[in-house]
């Protein structure tokens, strides 16, 4: 014959014990921001922490601003050589005036002068216009958050080549 099998015995005792429970859930801004380059370069550095709570005016991204920054130089050399051919043909002008008064220099040269002069001007507002463009897309190079929040993932790494606008090039 079989000896019995052991049992074991717990006396029951009464006690509250606390409910504890774990759900599994996933959160979603109700605000969400794509941020994205307007200037195409290369990603030189990726300035937060992915996951790290941001704010407003914080630096995001830099892209290389090398190439912008020769782009504004030649323009402000641009700008300074229209200055340059202002300054000459007011200088003209100012010397055939007094001529065409006297008869001495035809017509045509004082309109030719005038009209040098007013070319010259629209010369150095179209370079004024140039370097101004070119100061907005080395402005572009630095990134910063539009709002306070929780930051994501960026899509790309330090090195990558970024895309100006458009779908793909979301950082």
């Amino acid at each position: 014959p079989r000896p019995p099998t052991p049992v074991t015995v717990v006396e029951i005792k009464l006690e509250n014990t606390p409910a504890t429970f774990e759900f599994t859930g996933k959160t979603a801004s109700s605000r969400q921001v794509e941020i994205n380059a307007r200037v195409e370069g290369y990603l030189e550095k990726i300035a937060y922490v992915e996951g790290s709570l941001i704010k407003t005016g914080q630096l995001l991204f830099q892209l290389d601003p090398k190439p912008f920054q020769a782009a504004l130089d030649s323009a402000k050399a641009a700008l300074t050589q229209q200055e340059a051919l202002l300054t000459r043909a007011r200088q003209t002008l100012a010397r055939v005036k007094p001529l065409a008064k006297q008869n001495a220099v035809s017509q045509q040269d004082l309109d030719n002068a005038t009209a040098s002069v007013l070319a010259s001007e629209a010369q150095v507002q179209a370079a004024k216009a140039q370097v101004d463009q070119a100061q907005l897309n080395l402005g572009y190079t630095t990134i910063r958050s539009p709002l306070n929040g929780l930051s994501s993932s960026a899509n790309y790494r330090e090195g990558a080549l970024i895309r100006a606008g458009g779908s793909g090039s979301q950082l």
